[in-house]
């Protein structure tokens, strides 16, 4: 985690942060490819949707990284903790938008802790068949809003906000500014 805050923080010191592999859509209409890892969990379009407790409980990133790591695979369904909506304060200190389309968010503490934060885009038709659709896309227009539109490429802020959204046990895989334990808000319903 530290060794992906500091590329983090000295990629735009350095020759530049390298682009996404794929190009991002520049259009407004829908996509047909977004993501697939847990895909249903993350946009919120699962059976076990229904038992999450909505009353967001509020928590701290430290807290959230403080948690044991649980393995999980691409099928695996909701797990106990992914059935909480939590608020964080917290500072977004970069965003991109990803390959998959999702608003990636780094979120750090005042300790220094992080975690991501994603908010899935209303223009994969899956998506925007979640019934929580209009959520994502007023945390995707806060962010373009407040912080600019995102890119492919971190863009870097530092805006002092409390997110609120679902719990999520993601796969390891040393995405920049994952918890230790890679729990994420994914998805993210709100920012204020």
């Amino acid at each position: 985690m530290k060794y992906s805050l500091f590329f983090l923080l000295l990629c735009p010191i350095a020759i530049g942060c390298s682009k996404s592999s794929q190009p991002s859509s520049s259009s407004d209409t829908t996509e047909t490819e977004c993501g697939v890892e847990r895909w249903s969990i993350k946009t919120l379009t699962d059976s076990d949707t229904s038992s999450i407790a909505w009353t967001p409980v509020a928590s701290t990133i430290a807290q959230q990284n403080g948690y044991s790591e649980v393995s999980v695979e691409e099928n695996t369904p909701r797990l106990s903790f992914e059935k909480q909506v939590v608020s964080i304060q917290c500072n977004i200190v970069a965003y991109k938008k990803e390959d998959d389309s999702d608003i990636h968010l780094v979120l750090l503490d005042a300790q220094n802790d992080s975690m991501i934060g994603e908010i899935p885009s209303v223009y994969c038709n899956e998506v925007a068949g979640s019934p929580h659709a209009s959520e994502f896309q007023s945390a995707s227009q806060w962010i373009t809003d407040n912080l600019g539109k995102p890119s492919p490429d971190f863009k870097y802020s530092n805006a002092s906000v409390t997110i609120t959204g679902v719990q999520f046990q993601d796969f390891e895989h040393e995405e920049v500014g994952h918890a230790k334990n890679y729990r994420e808000i994914h998805p993210v319903l709100k920012i204020e």
